[in-house]
């Protein structure tokens, strides 16, 4: 089906982007550290850490929002649902992304409309770096629209097992997992990164 190859594909790059993000996040930490040494050994500091941090960790946060759905990270009730019958657990489920979908489309509202002011107003930071804000805004507005329609494709796959009364592949597919099983998949995931 063309639903489950489009969420592949969107799983897939969620993952690249994801080790991505993952440099600057570590280039930051370096950025500190040496920050940290400066002010503690020679009384001097790098000028726009943590104004860079701020970007660095915005920017990884709105593309991290897509591979937490993709490894089905995000918060659930899931000490409580698993517990509950299967057609509850699929009428939750499926209320779950809806209201995650309704809320990732609020913020790339309010993102857009934060980049367009920027823009507008051609916006700098106010800061020694005097970034313009446009920049690092067009990054996380960036990185929110793709976690939206990455989570509007699990949508529709999730109401379509709902409207087909597919109550089993949908809570195979979107249910919380036992926690068992999401060692059992850590440790599989953990091997084959070894490798």
């Amino acid at each position: 089906m063309v639903i489950n190859r489009l969420m592949e594909g969107f799983d897939r790059i969620s993952r690249t982007l994801a080790i991505i993000g993952g440099w600057p996040v570590l280039g930051l930490s370096l950025l500190i550290g040496v920050d940290v040494i400066g002010r503690k050994l020679f009384n001097l500091s790098v000028q726009g850490a943590d104004e860079i941090g701020g970007y660095v960790m915005a920017v990884a946060c709105a593309f991290g929002f897509s591979f937490g759905l993709a490894k089905r990270s995000h918060i659930r009730l899931n000490i409580v649902l698993p517990k509950l019958p299967p057609l509850f657990q699929a009428f939750a489920n499926v209320v779950a992304y809806l209201i995650l979908l309704a809320f990732s489309y609020l913020m790339l509202w309010q993102m857009l409309d934060m980049l367009f002011e920027s823009i507008r107003l051609k916006a700098i930071a106010p800061t020694p770096l005097q970034t313009p804000l446009a920049w690092p805004q067009f990054l996380c507005a960036f990185g929110i629209s793709y976690f939206a329609v990455h989570l509007t494709l699990y949508f529709i796959k999730a109401f379509g097992l709902l409207l087909r009364w597919n109550i089993a592949e949908l809570n195979r597919i979107f249910g919380v997992e036992t926690a068992e099983k999401e060692a059992e998949a850590e440790l599989k995931e953990t091997r084959i990164e070894v490798r």
